[in-house]
């Protein structure tokens, strides 16, 4: 057999390796930003420790490489560490964190020139925390370690754009809901009424600083809570509106405190008409201790918005001093799938309204 018979044999034999291989496959192609000769594959590995007591899975993967000015991950695991690259195209980057139900996470971001730019563990359970660094474009390592759990408001969530503002998306939980950072990072203020800040109960209830009406704040969401009272300050019309969620549950529960009057309530909205309205009277209630200062559990449900993104507006149209104990508090925000409401004759309006 000649040279030329067999060659033909051999490309003919090639030829049909590779139309089976494609056909068991497929030809898969693999190309990182920025790599145009070669693919580098990285596999994941998994270390399992066990003690007397715990157990701790940690497993590292590295991803591909992302534009960090639109970064958006999620981890789903508790007790795991992941890095990922990302590459800065401006010199301007926001960074915004959430530990969600893992409770805590840590974060570490170091650039190829060998600097750190973040390394700060953060257990605000909701995408609040964010730095916004001036740094140069270059490409970046964010090794994110999980915590053990006992968080809320979904998976875990590194974001990142280049503003000081959060991330214009639609949260799957009800983001910032308890104002754990101190701020009212997500939430878009209308008027003076709420203040530069949530009130801080810590310096609240200081014995010293005294920033209640006539006692102490007790059954409190938390550290912070959206208030219109000020320390006994002149109090301004105003209203406080979240960011939008979707409503994947059936009710909404938070803690108030809420004089009765027609322009202090709290609504649900959807394509920006209210789906629902509600106002409180959380003074309505004969029990020991200064009712004007004991926040009370209360629950809208959301069964006509089920599977819409919505947002909640906390309103107040109180002005002046707050001698008749007209104001608003409210926090600890949370989507639920059982109300949690403690007296139901707190409610004095509750209305649902059919939206489309």
């Amino acid at each position: 057999m000649n040279r030329i018979a067999t060659l033909s044999i051999v490309i003919a034999i090639v030829a049909i390796l590779l139309v089976v291989a494609y056909l068991e496959g497929g030809f898969k192609f693999v190309l990182s930003r920025g790599s145009t000769t070669t693919v580098t594959t990285t596999t994941a590995s998994t270390t399992t420790t066990n003690t007397t007591s715990t157990t701790a899975t940690t497993s590292v993967n590295i991803g591909p490489l992302y534009i960090c000015n639109q970064l958006a991950l999620a981890f789903s695991k508790p007790n795991n560490t992941t890095v990922s690259r990302c590459e800065l195209t401006t010199n301007s980057l926001g960074v915004w964190v959430g530990a969600g139900n893992a409770g805590t996470v840590h974060l570490l971001m170091t650039g190829a020139n060998g600097q750190t730019y973040i390394n700060q563990t953060i257990s605000y359970d909701c995408l609040t925390f964010y730095e916004n660094l001036t740094a140069p474009q270059q490409v970046y390592n964010l090794t994110v370690t999980t915590g053990p759990g006992g968080g809320e408001c979904g998976y875990t969530i590194i974001k990142g754009n280049d503003t000081t503002k959060p991330p214009n998306q639609v949260y799957d939980f009800f983001y910032n809901g308890n104002f754990s950072n101190g701020q009212y990072t997500g939430w878009n203020q209308s008027g003076a009424g709420f203040g530069t800040a949530p009130l801080n109960f810590t310096y609240a209830n200081n014995a010293v600083n005294r920033c209640y009406y006539g006692s102490p704040w007790v059954n409190t969401p938390g550290t912070f809570a959206a208030s219109t009272f000020h320390c006994g300050l002149q109090a301004s019309a105003g209203n406080l509106t979240s960011s939008e969620f979707i409503v994947n549950k059936p009710f909404l529960n938070f803690k108030i405190v809420s004089v009765a009057r027609g322009d202090i309530y709290i609504e649900v909205l959807y394509n920006n008409q209210t789906a629902v309205k509600a106002a409180y009277n959380t003074y309505n209630v004969s029990l020991p201790g200064n009712s004007s200062s004991v926040f009370r559990n209360a629950s809208i449900p959301l069964t006509n918005v089920a599977g819409k993104a919505v947002t909640v507006r906390i309103v107040s149209g109180a002005t002046g001093l707050p001698s008749h104990k007209d104001f608003i508090l409210a926090g600890g925000f949370t989507l639920s799938d059982t109300p949690d409401q403690q007296y139901n004759w707190i409610v004095t309006n509750l209305t649902t309204y059919n939206v489309t």
